[in-house]
Order: structure tokens, then sequence, then C-alpha cells
């Protein structure tokens, strides 16, 4: 059975996923003055822009998405022995490593089902 932070590290990539489709990738920030947006950036962007027949604009999740990214610590998959809470992770795979979104979240969706 899944841990409630492994089903959430699987909602990350998901909300990833869908902020990608919104733009091209930036690297430094969370957005830039052309609608980019980072790995991190791309999850704001999946959450706050969910189709409106979802309902509410804001899930009643996000709180736990949340915890998520300040409580799960992963090792760099690139192998530059980094060990680092998801958030801070996230970041460095897409600023260090320039890996794309899509990317991170299917290694986010690996290491949950893993």
């Amino acid at each position: 059975m899944a841990s409630q932070l492994e089903t959430e590290q699987r909602e990350l990539a998901e909300f990833i996923r869908a902020g990608a489709s919104h733009g091209h990738q930036c690297f430094g920030s969370y957005f830039d003055e052309k609608g980019g947006s980072c790995a991190l950036g791309a999850v704001y962007e999946g959450v706050y822009h969910l189709p409106r027949q979802h309902g509410k604009l804001v899930p009643d999740h996000l709180e736990r998405l949340f915890r998520c990214l300040d409580e799960v610590v992963k090792k760099c998959p690139q192998g530059c022995n980094k060990r680092l809470p998801l958030a801070p992770m996230i970041v460095h795979l897409n600023d260090d490593h320039r890996m794309t979104r899509e990317q991170i979240a299917e290694w986010l969706t690996q290491e949950a089902n893993s």
C-alpha cells in the first residue's frame, strides 16, 4: 500500500506536468517575464489553472502537497551526491542539472512507485 507521502509525490508530478503544458521552462526563478515557469512554478501553474469543471479553484489537499515538499528528502538522481528536501531538490534539478519539468515529474513518479 502506498504511503500518504508517496501519493502526494505522484500528485506533485501531475501538477508539474499540467503546469509545464502552459508555457516554456525557465531557470533561476519560479516564473519569468515571458510566461515561463521552473518545475516548482509549474506546480503552482498546475494547481491554480485546474479546469473549471473541477469546482473549487484551490484544492483542499494543497497544504499536504506542500508538506510533502518539506518532509520528503531525496538523493539527487544525477549523481552529484546532494541530499535535499523535495522542494529544493526540484529547484536543484531544474536549475543546476537543467532537467525538463517532464523529466522531473517522471522522476517523482518513479520515486513514489519504488
